[in-house]
Protein backbone atom coordinates (compact mmCIF):
# COMPACT_ATOMS: atom_id res chain seq x y z
CA UNK A 1 0.00 0.00 0.00
CA UNK A 2 2.80 2.43 0.18
CA UNK A 3 2.87 2.79 -3.61
CA UNK A 4 -0.48 4.34 -2.48
CA UNK A 5 1.40 7.56 -1.34
CA UNK A 6 4.39 7.84 -3.60
CA UNK A 7 1.46 8.31 -6.67
CA UNK A 8 0.19 11.25 -4.37
CA UNK A 9 3.67 12.89 -3.69
CA UNK A 10 3.56 12.50 -7.76
CA UNK A 11 0.32 13.92 -8.13
CA UNK A 12 1.24 16.71 -5.35
CA UNK A 13 4.36 17.14 -7.56
CA UNK A 14 2.60 18.06 -10.52
CA UNK A 15 0.76 21.48 -8.83
CA UNK A 16 3.84 22.86 -8.06
CA UNK A 17 5.69 25.03 -9.98
CA UNK A 18 9.37 24.49 -11.38
CA UNK A 19 11.96 25.66 -8.92
CA UNK A 20 10.19 25.64 -5.57
CA UNK A 21 10.36 23.56 -2.21
CA UNK A 22 7.16 22.44 -0.53
CA UNK A 23 7.47 21.58 3.57
CA UNK A 24 4.73 19.85 5.42
CA UNK A 25 5.66 18.82 9.12
CA UNK A 26 4.48 16.06 11.06
CA UNK A 27 2.24 16.41 14.04
CA UNK A 28 3.75 17.43 17.23
CA UNK A 29 3.37 15.45 20.75
CA UNK A 30 1.01 17.25 22.58
CA UNK A 31 1.06 17.52 26.22
CA UNK A 32 -1.95 16.81 28.29
CA UNK A 33 -0.67 18.26 31.88
CA UNK A 34 3.15 18.68 32.84
CA UNK A 35 5.49 15.72 31.31
CA UNK A 36 2.49 13.67 30.24
CA UNK A 37 1.56 13.28 26.23
CA UNK A 38 -1.93 12.82 24.71
CA UNK A 39 -2.09 9.69 22.51
CA UNK A 40 -0.45 10.37 19.45
CA UNK A 41 -2.15 11.45 16.31
CA UNK A 42 -0.68 12.13 13.02
CA UNK A 43 -1.34 14.96 11.04
CA UNK A 44 -3.62 13.90 8.22
CA UNK A 45 -2.09 15.96 5.85
CA UNK A 46 1.13 14.57 6.46
CA UNK A 47 0.05 10.97 6.55
CA UNK A 48 -1.72 11.53 3.25
CA UNK A 49 1.44 11.85 1.63
CA UNK A 50 3.70 9.48 3.62
CA UNK A 51 1.37 6.84 5.41
CA UNK A 52 3.56 7.53 8.23
CA UNK A 53 2.55 7.90 12.17
CA UNK A 54 5.36 8.95 13.90
CA UNK A 55 6.29 12.54 15.26
CA UNK A 56 9.06 14.73 14.63
CA UNK A 57 9.42 14.40 10.45
CA UNK A 58 9.39 16.35 8.02
CA UNK A 59 8.62 16.06 4.47
CA UNK A 60 10.38 18.11 1.99
CA UNK A 61 9.56 17.57 -1.77
CA UNK A 62 11.78 20.30 -4.18
CA UNK A 63 11.20 20.87 -7.78
CA UNK A 64 14.42 22.16 -9.79
CA UNK A 65 14.59 21.59 -13.41
CA UNK A 66 11.32 19.86 -13.54
CA UNK A 67 13.51 17.25 -11.47
CA UNK A 68 11.13 16.01 -8.64
CA UNK A 69 13.03 14.76 -5.00
CA UNK A 70 10.91 13.85 -2.02
CA UNK A 71 13.38 13.58 1.03
CA UNK A 72 12.34 12.90 4.75
CA UNK A 73 13.91 14.69 7.28
CA UNK A 74 14.05 12.67 10.82
CA UNK A 75 15.86 12.47 13.88
CA UNK A 76 18.80 10.21 14.53
CA UNK A 77 17.93 7.13 16.67
CA UNK A 78 19.30 7.85 20.24
CA UNK A 79 20.08 5.37 23.43
CA UNK A 80 17.19 8.06 25.27
CA UNK A 81 14.27 6.82 22.54
CA UNK A 82 15.17 3.42 22.89
CA UNK A 83 15.09 3.10 26.33
CA UNK A 84 11.88 5.34 27.09
CA UNK A 85 9.85 5.59 24.11
CA UNK A 86 11.40 2.62 21.85
CA UNK A 87 14.38 3.19 19.34
CA UNK A 88 13.53 5.05 16.04
CA UNK A 89 13.87 4.04 12.54
CA UNK A 90 17.01 4.39 10.74
CA UNK A 91 17.37 6.44 7.73
CA UNK A 92 17.46 3.98 5.39
CA UNK A 93 14.47 2.08 7.57
CA UNK A 94 12.41 4.81 6.19
CA UNK A 95 13.98 5.36 2.80
CA UNK A 96 13.32 1.47 2.30
CA UNK A 97 10.04 1.05 3.52
CA UNK A 98 8.29 3.97 2.41
CA UNK A 99 9.89 4.87 -0.79
CA UNK A 100 11.71 8.52 -0.74
CA UNK A 101 14.52 9.55 -2.77
CA UNK A 102 16.49 10.07 0.12
CA UNK A 103 15.85 10.12 4.05
CA UNK A 104 18.21 12.25 6.10
CA UNK A 105 18.71 12.97 9.93
CA UNK A 106 17.70 16.36 10.90
CA UNK A 107 21.40 17.20 11.85
CA UNK A 108 22.22 17.17 8.27
CA UNK A 109 19.67 19.64 7.02
CA UNK A 110 22.72 21.53 6.05
CA UNK A 111 23.62 19.45 3.59
CA UNK A 112 20.34 20.85 1.72
CA UNK A 113 21.08 23.41 -1.10
CA UNK A 114 17.95 25.59 -2.02
CA UNK A 115 20.18 28.31 -3.32
CA UNK A 116 17.81 27.57 -6.45
CA UNK A 117 14.22 27.70 -4.86
CA UNK A 118 12.10 30.66 -5.97
CA UNK A 119 8.83 29.26 -4.68
CA UNK A 120 7.55 27.70 -1.60
CA UNK A 121 4.77 25.53 -0.49
CA UNK A 122 4.01 25.38 2.87
CA UNK A 123 1.21 25.16 5.60
CA UNK A 124 0.24 28.26 6.73
CA UNK A 125 -0.22 27.26 10.13
CA UNK A 126 2.75 26.20 10.23
CA UNK A 127 4.71 29.40 9.58
CA UNK A 128 7.18 29.60 12.83
CA UNK A 129 8.15 25.84 12.12
CA UNK A 130 8.96 26.35 8.61
CA UNK A 131 10.99 29.79 9.12
CA UNK A 132 12.68 27.37 11.76
CA UNK A 133 13.80 24.70 9.13
CA UNK A 134 14.48 27.00 6.47
CA UNK A 135 16.99 29.09 9.11
CA UNK A 136 18.17 26.11 10.02
CA UNK A 137 18.96 24.95 6.49
CA UNK A 138 20.70 28.15 5.32
CA UNK A 139 22.72 27.96 9.14
CA UNK A 140 21.17 31.63 9.55
CA UNK A 141 18.78 33.73 12.05
CA UNK A 142 15.18 33.54 10.61
CA UNK A 143 15.57 36.94 10.15
CA UNK A 144 18.04 37.24 8.25
CA UNK A 145 16.60 34.34 6.03
CA UNK A 146 13.49 36.19 5.18
CA UNK A 147 14.66 39.67 5.11
CA UNK A 148 16.15 37.75 1.88
CA UNK A 149 12.76 38.37 -0.36
CA UNK A 150 14.32 37.86 -3.33
CA UNK A 151 15.36 34.40 -2.41
CA UNK A 152 12.10 33.43 -2.06
CA UNK A 153 9.68 34.97 -4.82
CA UNK A 154 6.36 33.37 -3.76
CA UNK A 155 4.95 31.72 -0.88
CA UNK A 156 1.37 29.51 -1.72
CA UNK A 157 -0.63 27.87 1.23
CA UNK A 158 0.66 23.84 0.33
CA UNK A 159 -2.79 22.89 2.68
CA UNK A 160 -5.06 24.01 -0.51
CA UNK A 161 -3.56 21.92 -2.52
CA UNK A 162 -3.73 18.98 -0.65
CA UNK A 163 -7.25 19.34 0.46
CA UNK A 164 -8.37 19.28 -2.96
CA UNK A 165 -6.90 16.18 -3.70
CA UNK A 166 -8.33 14.86 -0.73
CA UNK A 167 -11.80 14.75 -2.03
CA UNK A 168 -12.06 12.03 -4.16
CA UNK A 169 -11.12 8.68 -2.29
CA UNK A 170 -9.16 6.33 -3.94
CA UNK A 171 -10.10 2.57 -3.33
CA UNK A 172 -7.67 1.93 -0.59
CA UNK A 173 -9.15 5.05 1.29
CA UNK A 174 -12.44 3.79 0.38
CA UNK A 175 -11.70 0.49 1.90
CA UNK A 176 -10.21 1.92 5.35
CA UNK A 177 -13.37 4.07 5.62
CA UNK A 178 -15.66 1.24 5.22
CA UNK A 179 -13.72 -0.87 8.24
CA UNK A 180 -14.61 2.45 10.15
CA UNK A 181 -18.23 2.48 9.44
CA UNK A 182 -18.66 -1.11 9.86
CA UNK A 183 -16.65 -1.24 13.11
CA UNK A 184 -19.14 1.68 14.29
CA UNK A 185 -22.24 -0.48 12.94
CA UNK A 186 -21.02 -3.00 15.01
CA UNK A 187 -20.85 -0.46 18.36
CA UNK A 188 -24.08 1.26 17.23
CA UNK A 189 -26.16 -1.97 17.01
CA UNK A 190 -24.38 -3.31 20.43
CA UNK A 191 -25.44 0.07 22.25
CA UNK A 192 -29.26 -0.36 20.78
CA UNK A 193 -29.35 -3.87 22.67
CA UNK A 194 -27.93 -2.91 25.45
CA UNK A 195 -29.35 0.68 26.04
CA UNK A 196 -31.85 0.87 29.10
CA UNK A 197 -33.26 3.41 31.78
CA UNK A 198 -31.13 4.06 34.89
CA UNK A 199 -27.67 3.82 33.01
CA UNK A 200 -25.65 6.62 32.54
CA UNK A 201 -24.57 8.46 29.48
CA UNK A 202 -21.11 7.47 29.79
CA UNK A 203 -21.74 3.90 30.79
CA UNK A 204 -23.14 3.78 26.55
CA UNK A 205 -20.33 6.18 25.73
CA UNK A 206 -17.22 3.19 27.46
CA UNK A 207 -19.44 0.05 25.93
CA UNK A 208 -18.94 1.87 21.93
CA UNK A 209 -15.32 2.58 22.79
CA UNK A 210 -15.03 -1.24 24.49
CA UNK A 211 -16.09 -2.25 20.86
CA UNK A 212 -13.96 -0.24 18.80
CA UNK A 213 -11.37 -1.09 20.31
CA UNK A 214 -11.59 -4.83 20.25
CA UNK A 215 -11.46 -4.11 16.29
CA UNK A 216 -8.32 -1.97 16.68
CA UNK A 217 -10.12 1.48 16.04
CA UNK A 218 -9.62 4.89 17.92
CA UNK A 219 -12.83 7.27 18.24
CA UNK A 220 -12.86 9.60 15.69
CA UNK A 221 -14.54 12.29 17.90
CA UNK A 222 -15.28 12.88 21.52
CA UNK A 223 -18.94 10.52 21.72
CA UNK A 224 -21.55 12.78 21.98
CA UNK A 225 -24.24 10.89 24.31
CA UNK A 226 -26.79 12.89 24.59
CA UNK A 227 -30.33 11.49 27.00
CA UNK A 228 -33.80 13.85 26.69
CA UNK A 229 -32.95 17.65 26.44
CA UNK A 230 -28.91 16.90 26.14
CA UNK A 231 -29.92 16.44 22.81
CA UNK A 232 -30.63 20.01 21.99
CA UNK A 233 -27.09 20.84 22.66
CA UNK A 234 -25.31 20.01 18.79
CA UNK A 235 -22.29 19.05 20.37
CA UNK A 236 -22.68 17.47 24.02
CA UNK A 237 -20.10 15.76 25.37
CA UNK A 238 -20.51 16.04 29.27
CA UNK A 239 -21.96 12.56 29.04
CA UNK A 240 -22.19 12.53 32.69
CA UNK A 241 -26.42 12.13 33.00
CA UNK A 242 -29.30 9.35 33.53
CA UNK A 243 -31.20 7.47 30.92
CA UNK A 244 -34.92 8.17 31.89
CA UNK A 245 -37.29 5.86 30.13
CA UNK A 246 -39.52 8.72 28.56
CA UNK A 247 -36.84 10.37 26.71
CA UNK A 248 -34.42 9.97 23.73
CA UNK A 249 -31.31 8.52 23.17
CA UNK A 250 -28.96 10.70 20.73
CA UNK A 251 -25.75 9.11 19.90
CA UNK A 252 -23.10 10.85 17.69
CA UNK A 253 -19.89 8.68 17.70
CA UNK A 254 -17.91 6.48 15.71
CA UNK A 255 -14.53 4.78 14.83
CA UNK A 256 -11.28 5.92 13.46
CA UNK A 257 -9.26 2.93 11.57
CA UNK A 258 -5.82 3.39 10.24
CA UNK A 259 -6.78 7.51 10.49
CA UNK A 260 -10.20 7.38 8.38
CA UNK A 261 -12.83 8.43 9.85
CA UNK A 262 -16.52 7.31 9.94
CA UNK A 263 -19.28 9.32 11.51
CA UNK A 264 -22.68 7.82 12.56
CA UNK A 265 -25.25 9.52 14.75
CA UNK A 266 -28.49 7.07 16.03
CA UNK A 267 -31.41 8.64 17.66
CA UNK A 268 -33.14 5.65 19.61
CA UNK A 269 -36.20 5.47 22.37
CA UNK A 270 -34.53 4.27 25.95
CA UNK A 271 -37.90 3.03 27.17
CA UNK A 272 -37.35 0.83 23.19
CA UNK A 273 -40.67 2.36 21.90
CA UNK A 274 -41.25 5.66 20.44
CA UNK A 275 -44.31 7.33 21.62
CA UNK A 276 -47.05 9.20 19.50
CA UNK A 277 -44.79 12.97 19.33
CA UNK A 278 -41.41 11.20 19.10
CA UNK A 279 -42.49 9.59 15.94
CA UNK A 280 -43.72 12.52 14.62
CA UNK A 281 -40.71 14.14 14.68
CA UNK A 282 -38.16 10.88 14.33
CA UNK A 283 -40.45 10.09 10.84
CA UNK A 284 -39.47 13.71 9.50
CA UNK A 285 -36.36 13.76 9.72
CA UNK A 286 -35.82 9.74 8.33
CA UNK A 287 -37.65 10.61 5.71
CA UNK A 288 -35.59 14.11 4.85
CA UNK A 289 -32.78 12.03 5.28
CA UNK A 290 -33.48 8.94 2.89
CA UNK A 291 -35.16 11.65 0.14
CA UNK A 292 -31.25 13.53 0.35
CA UNK A 293 -29.36 10.26 0.33
CA UNK A 294 -31.49 9.10 -2.65
CA UNK A 295 -30.25 12.73 -4.52
CA UNK A 296 -26.75 11.72 -3.61
CA UNK A 297 -25.61 11.38 -7.48
CA UNK A 298 -22.88 12.78 -9.64
CA UNK A 299 -22.93 16.36 -10.16
CA UNK A 300 -25.32 17.26 -7.30
CA UNK A 301 -23.63 19.64 -4.59
CA UNK A 302 -24.06 19.07 -0.50
CA UNK A 303 -25.51 22.53 -1.39
CA UNK A 304 -28.51 21.40 -3.14
CA UNK A 305 -28.77 18.25 -0.80
CA UNK A 306 -29.07 20.49 2.37
CA UNK A 307 -31.48 22.22 0.38
CA UNK A 308 -33.98 19.28 -0.42
CA UNK A 309 -33.52 18.19 2.96
CA UNK A 310 -34.80 22.04 4.16
CA UNK A 311 -37.43 21.25 2.43
CA UNK A 312 -38.66 18.47 3.70
CA UNK A 313 -38.10 19.31 7.41
CA UNK A 314 -40.13 22.51 6.81
CA UNK A 315 -43.07 20.48 5.42
CA UNK A 316 -43.49 18.39 8.17
CA UNK A 317 -42.38 21.11 11.16
CA UNK A 318 -45.81 22.75 9.28
CA UNK A 319 -47.84 19.57 9.39
CA UNK A 320 -46.68 18.95 13.08
CA UNK A 321 -47.71 22.71 13.65
CA UNK A 322 -44.56 23.44 15.08
CA UNK A 323 -44.20 26.06 12.18
CA UNK A 324 -46.98 28.31 10.52
CA UNK A 325 -47.31 29.58 6.92
CA UNK A 326 -46.62 28.60 3.51
CA UNK A 327 -43.69 25.97 2.93
CA UNK A 328 -41.77 29.08 0.59
CA UNK A 329 -42.16 31.64 2.95
CA UNK A 330 -40.40 29.20 6.04
CA UNK A 331 -37.54 28.60 3.93
CA UNK A 332 -37.24 32.02 2.42
CA UNK A 333 -37.10 33.16 6.00
CA UNK A 334 -35.36 30.76 7.57
CA UNK A 335 -37.76 30.01 10.09
CA UNK A 336 -36.39 26.18 9.96
CA UNK A 337 -33.61 27.65 11.95
CA UNK A 338 -35.19 27.05 15.46
CA UNK A 339 -35.53 23.71 14.95
CA UNK A 340 -32.62 22.81 12.41
CA UNK A 341 -29.70 24.95 13.01
CA UNK A 342 -26.51 23.50 10.89
CA UNK A 343 -26.04 22.05 7.18
CA UNK A 344 -27.05 18.39 6.32
CA UNK A 345 -23.23 17.28 5.21
CA UNK A 346 -19.79 17.63 5.38
CA UNK A 347 -16.75 16.13 3.71
CA UNK A 348 -15.51 12.48 5.55
CA UNK A 349 -12.24 10.76 5.36
CA UNK A 350 -8.82 11.88 6.91
CA UNK A 351 -11.20 14.10 9.50
CA UNK A 352 -14.34 13.30 9.82
CA UNK A 353 -14.64 16.61 8.92
CA UNK A 354 -12.43 16.90 6.25
CA UNK A 355 -10.97 19.63 5.53
CA UNK A 356 -11.91 19.49 1.75
CA UNK A 357 -13.07 22.54 -0.29
CA UNK A 358 -16.58 23.16 -0.60
CA UNK A 359 -16.69 25.89 -3.95
CA UNK A 360 -13.91 25.61 -6.64
CA UNK A 361 -13.47 28.84 -8.55
CA UNK A 362 -16.78 30.14 -6.59
CA UNK A 363 -18.63 27.50 -7.38
CA UNK A 364 -20.42 24.78 -5.59
CA UNK A 365 -18.38 21.36 -5.67
CA UNK A 366 -20.26 19.04 -7.44
CA UNK A 367 -20.23 15.18 -6.51
CA UNK A 368 -18.10 13.43 -8.68
CA UNK A 369 -17.38 9.20 -8.21
CA UNK A 370 -14.97 8.64 -5.02
CA UNK A 371 -16.24 11.35 -2.60
CA UNK A 372 -17.38 10.68 0.73
CA UNK A 373 -19.36 12.77 3.09
CA UNK A 374 -22.36 12.53 5.45
CA UNK A 375 -26.24 13.09 5.44
CA UNK A 376 -27.24 14.22 8.42
CA UNK A 377 -30.46 16.18 8.65
CA UNK A 378 -32.06 16.51 12.30
CA UNK A 379 -34.73 18.59 14.56
CA UNK A 380 -34.06 20.35 17.81
CA UNK A 381 -36.51 21.22 20.36
CA UNK A 382 -35.78 22.90 23.13
CA UNK A 383 -38.06 23.61 26.17
CA UNK A 384 -39.92 26.86 24.90
CA UNK A 385 -43.53 28.21 25.80
CA UNK A 386 -44.45 29.06 21.84
CA UNK A 387 -44.19 25.11 21.36
CA UNK A 388 -46.61 22.32 22.42
CA UNK A 389 -44.89 20.87 25.44
CA UNK A 390 -45.62 17.46 24.27
CA UNK A 391 -42.29 18.09 21.60
CA UNK A 392 -40.45 20.00 24.23
CA UNK A 393 -36.87 18.23 24.48
CA UNK A 394 -37.06 15.54 21.59
CA UNK A 395 -33.72 16.09 19.25
CA UNK A 396 -33.51 13.78 16.60
CA UNK A 397 -30.29 13.71 14.34
CA UNK A 398 -29.91 10.54 11.48
CA UNK A 399 -26.43 10.11 10.13
CA UNK A 400 -25.24 8.43 7.62
CA UNK A 401 -21.85 7.82 5.72
CA UNK A 402 -22.49 8.53 2.01
CA UNK A 403 -19.95 7.13 -0.93
CA UNK A 404 -20.61 8.44 -4.91
CA UNK A 405 -20.30 6.10 -7.37
CA UNK A 406 -21.31 6.32 -11.13
CA UNK A 407 -24.73 4.41 -10.13
CA UNK A 408 -26.94 4.69 -7.06
CA UNK A 409 -24.71 6.11 -4.04
CA UNK A 410 -23.22 3.83 -1.24
CA UNK A 411 -24.05 4.31 2.63
CA UNK A 412 -21.09 2.70 4.15
CA UNK A 413 -23.16 2.82 7.37
CA UNK A 414 -26.29 1.13 5.99
CA UNK A 415 -26.51 -1.62 8.23
CA UNK A 416 -27.33 0.56 11.56
CA UNK A 417 -30.93 0.38 11.75
CA UNK A 418 -32.52 3.57 11.56
CA UNK A 419 -36.37 2.67 10.89
CA UNK A 420 -38.74 2.84 13.92
CA UNK A 421 -39.64 -0.45 13.37
CA UNK A 422 -36.20 -1.90 12.84
CA UNK A 423 -35.01 -0.32 16.00
CA UNK A 424 -38.11 -1.54 18.84
CA UNK A 425 -37.45 -4.43 16.97
CA UNK A 426 -33.88 -4.54 17.71
CA UNK A 427 -34.00 -3.12 21.35
CA UNK A 428 -36.74 -5.66 21.59
CA UNK A 429 -34.51 -8.77 21.22
CA UNK A 430 -31.71 -7.27 23.35
CA UNK A 431 -33.80 -7.25 26.37
CA UNK A 432 -34.66 -10.93 25.74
Amino acid sequence: MISEFKKRRKKLFNELSDNSISIIFSEKDKYRNNDVTFKFRQSSNFFYLTGINDSSLVLIMTKVNNKNSSILICNRPNDRDRIWTGQLPTNTSYKSKYMFDKVMYSDQINDLDINHINNLYYEFNDTERTEELLSDIQNTPNSRYFMNINHVSSRFNLSNLIFKMRLVKSKYEIQQISKAAYVSTKAHINLMKSCKAGLKEYQIESEFINVCMKNECEQAYPAIVAAGKNGTVLHYTKNKSSLKNNDLLLVDAAAEYNNYASDITRTIPISGKFNQYQKIIYNIVLKAQEIAIKSCTVGMTLLKIHDIAVRHIVKGLIEAKLLSGTLENNIKKQNYKKFYMHNTGHWLGLDVHDPCPYLLNGQPVKFKPGMIFTVEPGIYISKDSSVNKNYHNIAVRIEDDVLITNDEPIVLSKNVPKSIKDIESLMADGDK
